[in-house]
């Protein structure tokens, strides 16, 4: 005998509850499957010629084959290679992405000296002698190549992590003191582009075998339900905290999907949601509702005995009601704070106050979604001038906010990117620069908070910016 009546319709879990907003959210943040295809090439280069030999390279190098083994990645591994080597690796490593397929995952790892020379990064191959700063780009593969490479193979997503400027072994003339580490590059459909450290940076080789940027992606990569962006923001305060805020790395982005090493665990079902809340409240209503709902699960033959047991041991107590078993789900919904885990409770119990709260909440948190993901889009002057507000606000600029993208704006931004785990070219104003500005709390501002690192000079319409 059931302990209270049932509504009469069938189940039907709002998955499309905000039909909108969730398509909205769908089309926003599509994931990349975890069955598409994974491969990884990664160079270690330790044994310079002229340059001197590097300590932990190679061992870095074979820290994250191993790890990228570890979540499914087919990998290819290299150490001490020439420039013809390099060339030849990059070009194969893309036509096996090409011949992988459109679906492809790819990472390409570089541990190994690199450093910038007029404006361009490059990657330094054990063979290069380096004796004057026109002998870079010929002697040395330059990054954007390998780029446009990773992005011309026809895939979706390809990751190139850069651990290089491991120290300045170049003479004076080449890259002279504080002239090293690689410059934030622009964007490359397709590729995310991430480096251990910025211009003007060397990357600490490590005294542990391993290199902090290193040890830190190793240990990030593997964490479950890590979106690819929130990895590399762990691997920055890791290694900002590590190295005492000597070294910080950056990335650069065009990627549209999301994308995890390691899959988030998929959501439990209703079923395993209305037995959890169940279980967690001795509730036999509850247990009855589960059998009748979902009578085929594995827990509904879990439920049956446990229900009988409980009323029999309740048999003189007063049957809960539809409500009471509905704020049961629903507080278990609150803990989750998903849109699915509202949904259940208005499936499960339409009639009820408990329902209209919970459709009202997983229709919060789907436009919250998909607000976060898309948001409005400024363009010229207005852009600007809502860059300059949020400058204002953050303390990192004086003057007039007049919609002119001048001198003081472009020292504010400066200022301004190195309170924020978000990169963004602070020499030109970008809603990926106003988003960033509008995460900073206000007392983390300008004013308020020692800046622990600045690019070097930088001349923008004949004029020099520097720290």
């Amino acid at each position: 005998m059931k302990s209270w009546a049932l509504p009469a319709a069938g189940l039907i879990v709002h998955a499309i509850c905000q039909c909108s907003l969730a398509l909205a959210s769908d089309q926003a943040r599509r994931t990349v499957p975890p069955s598409a295809p994974r491969l990884a090439l990664v160079i270690g280069n330790a044994n310079y010629v002229k340059l001197g030999k590097l300590g932990n390279p190679a061992k870095d190098a074979h820290l994250i084959a191993e790890k990228l083994r570890q979540v499914g990645f087919d990998v290819t591994e290299k150490t001490d290679r020439d420039l013809k080597g390099m060339t030849e690796d990059v070009d194969s490593f893309a036509r096996k992405i090409r011949e992988r397929g459109p679906d492809t995952v790819s990472v390409l790892y570089y541990a190994g000296h690199g450093l910038e020379s007029d404006s361009i990064n490059y990657l330094v191959p054990v063979s290069a002698d380096i004796r004057r700063r026109s002998d870079v780009a010929s002697t040395s593969l330059s990054v954007k190549r390998v780029a446009d490479r990773l992005a011309a193979a026809g895939n979706a997503l390809n990751i190139l992590i850069l651990d290089a400027c491991r120290d300045n072994p170049f003479p004076a003339s080449v890259a002279p003191a504080g002239i090293v580490g690689l410059v934030p590059m622009g964007a490359v459909y397709g590729v995310f582009i991430a480096s251990a450290t910025g211009s003007g940076k060397i990357a600490f080789d490590g005294e542990d075998g391993h290199s902090p940027y290193t040890r830190a992606l190793a240990d990030a990569m593997t964490v479950p339900g890590e979106k690819l962006e929130d990895v590399f923001k762990s691997v920055r305060r890791q290694v900002r905290l590590a190295t005492g805020e000597a070294q910080i790395p950056w990335e650069s982005t065009s990627l549209e999907a999301d994308f995890y090493f390691v899959p988030p665990a998929p959501p439990p079902s209703p079923a395993a949601q209305l037995f959890a809340a169940a279980k967690e409240n001795s509730n036999v209503a509850l247990y009855d509702l589960l059998i009748e709902r979902f009578p085929e699960s594995p827990e509904a033959a879990l439920a049956k005995p446990i229900a009988a047991k409980l009323r029999e041991a309740n048999a003189n107590e007063t049957p809960a009601t539809a409500s009471s078993a509905a704020a049961l789900v629903l507080a278990r919904a609150g803990q989750a704070q998903t849109p699915e885990a509202f949904d259940l409770v208005a499936s499960l119990f339409p009639d009820t106050p408990e329902a209209a709260e919970a459709r009202t909440t997983a229709g919060r948190l789907r436009e919250a979604v998909v607000l976060d993901s898309a948001g409005p889009t400024y363009q010229g002057r207005d852009l600007v001038q809502r860059i300059q507000e949020q400058l204002a606000r953050l303390d990192c600029m004086t003057g007039e906010g007049d919609g002119a993208f001048e001198a003081a704006t472009i020292e504010g931004l400066r200022r301004a990117s190195q309170l924020s785990d978000e990169r963004y070219l602070w020499y030109r104003p970008t809603m990926a620069a106003l988003r960033a500005l509008k995460k900073i709390d206000v007392n983390d501002g300008c004013g308020r908070r020692k800046v622990v690192a600045a690019p070097r000079c930088l001349r923008v319409n004949n004029e020099d910016f520097c720290p």
